[in-house]
Formats: structure tokens, C-alpha cells, sequence
């Protein structure tokens, strides 16, 4: 999967991006907000990633995908769009490096995936969800015409806010 935006592309990883998913998944805001994996080199990341691109090669076109800044061709952050055992829609997410935060990917990058679900998966609608804390996000997936629909228990024992955008 490629798409692009003005400054953007976003593709399908691949095991070469383990030192910046390293970087990603060990970010004190990933680990706050989505979740520590607990990776403790970019060795154990590529095997995470393995893992991954085994588990997305089988989501025929959903998982996780790079974030590219076309100036620069380095990656910046990720999306996703998965679909999640507990939910009937698939639901998209995104996390950015400091150095990608605040200018505007996060909001350009969710876009190219919500219009990427609309087309290829024929969904009504795409969901997100974000702990109740994490009120930056909540704000671009309000910026983003999300509706908050109340909280939810999707992945843990935590309740998560949730958002639908419909088609």
C-alpha cells in the first residue's frame, strides 16, 4: 500500500524501519498514551515487526504503516487502520516522533487512511480510540470531524474514549 499527500507518503513498513519504530515505540508518548512494548533494541524490534508484517499479510490491506516526510524521505511517524475483534468497524490510529508533532501530519496522514478505508473496504464509517487523557488526540480527531460517542473497554481493563467518523 502507497499513498501520498503533498508532503506525505505513507506505505506498508518493512523490516529496515526498526530503528525508527524503536524510536517510536520508546518515545515517552507512545508509552503514555498507546503502549510500552517493551522493546529493549532495534534487534527485538525487528522481530516485533516480523511478527507485524505476518499478522498484516494476512488483514488483506490493513495494519501498519510508515509515515514518510517527502522532503526528507525519513520516516516521521505511523498509521493504522486495524480491525479490532471487539468493534464492527475498522478503526484507524496514528502516532508521531516529536520531530513530527505539530505541524500538521498527524492531521494530513489520518486523512489519506480515512479516505483509504472508505474506498478500499467500503466501510460506513471508521472508529478511534484514545485513552481518556490523551487530549491532543482527541482534539485532531474532533479537528478531523470524529464524533465522540462515549467510552468503551476495547483493549485492556482501562476504558477507551471512542469516535466514529461516518461516511
Amino acid at each position: 500500500m502507497k499513498l501520498e499527500s503533498e508532503r506525505l507518503i505513507i506505505r506498508d513498513f518493512t523490516i529496515g524501519d526498526a530503528p525508527f519504530y524503536f524510536e517510536l515505540f520508546n518515545d515517552p508518548d507512545w508509552i503514555r498514551f498507546i503502549s510500552d512494548k517493551n522493546l529493549k533494541s532495534v534487534d527485538e524490534t525487528e522481530v516485533y515487526l516480523k511478527k507485524m508484517q505476518l499478522e498484516n499479510s494476512k488483514m488483506g490491506g490493513l495494519g501498519f504503516f510508515t509515515v514518510i516526510l517527502k522532503e526528507t524521505n525519513e520516516a516521521i511517524g505511523t498509521s493504522t487502520a486495524l480491525q479490532r475483534e471487539k468493534v464492527n468497524f475498522i478503526d484507524i490510529g496514528y502516532g508521531f516522533l516529536p520531530k513530527g508533532r505539530g505541524k500538521g501530519y498527524a492531521f494530513e496522514a489520518t486523512k489519506l487512511i480515512i479516505e483509504y478505508v472508505r474506498n478500499k473496504f467500503n466501510q460506513e464509517k471508521v472508529l478511534a480510540f484514545t485513552i481518556p487523557e490523551n487530549k491532543n488526540s482527541q482534539k485532531l480527531l474532533k479537528k478531523l470531524d470524529f464524533k465522540f460517542t462515549g467510552y468503551q473497554n476495547i483493549f485492556d481493563d482501562e476504558e477507551d474514549a471512542v469516535f466514529e467518523y461516518i461516511f
